[in-house]
């Protein structure tokens, strides 16, 4: 999905709350903030949100998937198990009905290196845009970022390591 197609099915949910006479939030994570707000890749697979009201939003989400021919899950919340309750988070956009919010560069770093499960991942092209974009140019830097949001516990020295080699070439 291209931003402009997500933002078309992001304006279509709201045109569904509010024929509903509802107001709906929705938080974006992932792919979808690289591609929509930082704009820094031309597309992602899906749309990983955090949304409310829930079960007005799964109807929406499957209106929109059968009005578009779009793959079921094309807008999901399984990125809920790894959000922090530390996250940080920014109004993106406000339509009619519906606020977008978006994780901020920080936290989407944060997230990135938590997931990063390969040097060939997707991940680690998020992660040094993100590290560029914020400025950072030490993997400590990088590491105080991540546990703004994560307790160190969390972080796998892999993540550690795959900074230093990020920032040291």
């Amino acid at each position: 999905m291209r931003s402009a197609e997500i933002l078309r099915y992001l304006e279509k949910i709201n045109e569904q709350l509010k024929q509903q006479q509802l107001h709906g939030e929705i938080c974006l994570f992932g792919g979808a903030v690289m591609c929509l707000v930082l704009q820094s890749r031309d597309s992602t697979k899906d749309v990983d949100a955090i949304f409310a009201p829930t079960r007005e939003f799964y109807a929406i989400i499957k209106n929109v998937a059968d009005e578009y021919r779009l793959p079921a899950d094309w807008l999901n919340n399984a990125v809920k198990g790894f959000v922090s309750s530390r996250h940080d988070v920014q109004l993106y956009r406000r339509l009619s009905h519906l606020d977008i919010f978006a994780a901020s560069p920080q936290y989407m770093l944060a997230m990135k290196c938590l997931a990063a499960r390969t040097y060939e991942s997707k991940d680690v092209d998020d992660i040094r845009f993100l590290l560029q974009y914020l400025n950072i140019r030490t993997a400590e830097q990088a590491l105080s970022v991540v546990e703004q949001f994560y307790p160190q516990h969390r972080v796998l020295p892999r993540t550690a390591y795959l900074l230093e080699e990020l920032l040291n070439h």
